[in-house]
């Protein structure tokens, strides 16, 4: 299987522009492609058995995803554990849970990348941003949960700053529909938006989407963490 390289002619842009954290407005930018191709492709599906906790997953094959960016290589092994939670658990409510979508194949290579730190965080979401749109994921849906992982899933070294932006979880909602009614904001709009960006477009939480009712406006989201093992142990076999 083989990733396309042909390029394609920039969309117009018809969304009004993103402010950013100084309240400017960008340029104009061109929609994002939202061919699968255009971002890389997976040799495979999930395949793994669950845990005696009831929690986790461990692979039960390598999860190999080839990103089109950079032509690189990202693998989970097998005896991966996974459980989905290098997603903020308050985004579920939004997006489903962890192992249910078009996401669930991306979420796995992250969830790895985030326990074992062997390369930079911004790379890794970068990745699974990818990895989501490779599988088909609606952009919107992607780039909430590219929100959600830059904002508030593991970074390290630990010892580096993070910022305090001050969503709560109703902005979840109200980032949602943001990225569903502003289709050409890139990740950089995501990377740079505020909380009063989001609650100037949505003053109110948005109340349609499926899930939005459990949302407490006056409770901020909290940071996640990955810690080890990221592996599952090698079964030992039965004594004689």
């Amino acid at each position: 299987m083989t990733v396309s390289s042909r390029r394609r002619k920039p969309a117009r842009r018809t969304a009004r522009s993103i402010k950013g954290r100084r309240g400017e407005p960008r340029d104009p930018a061109p929609l994002a492609s939202t061919d699968p191709r255009d971002y890389g492709w997976f040799e495979d599906c999930v395949r793994a058995r669950w845990l005696d906790d009831g929690r986790y997953m461990a692979l039960l094959n390598p999860l190999v995803f080839h990103q089109t960016q950079g032509n690189r290589v990202w693998t989970a092994p097998a005896r991966t554990r996974t459980d989905g939670a290098s997603i903020p658990p308050a985004f579920w409510s939004i997006i489903g849970g962890p192992f249910e979508g078009k996401y669930r194949d991306a979420s796995v290579n992250h969830d790895y990348e985030c326990c074992v730190q062997q390369n930079p965080w911004r790379e890794v979401h970068r990745m699974f941003y990818d990895g989501m749109m490779a599988r088909g994921e609606e952009a919107w849906r992607a780039k909430l949960m590219y929100f959600a992982v830059f904002f508030f899933g593991p970074r390290w070294p630990t010892t580096q700053n993070r910022p305090g932006p001050g969503f709560t979880e109703g902005d979840i909602a109200r980032a949602a529909e943001l990225f569903r009614t502003n289709p050409a904001t890139t990740l950089q709009d995501i990377e740079e938006l505020t909380a009063a960006a989001v609650r100037s477009h949505s003053p109110r939480v948005p109340a349609h989407f499926e899930g939005a009712r459990v949302l407490d406006d006056a409770r901020t989201i909290r940071a996640v963490t990955r810690t080890p093992p990221c592996l599952e142990p090698d079964p030992q076999p039965p004594r004689a």
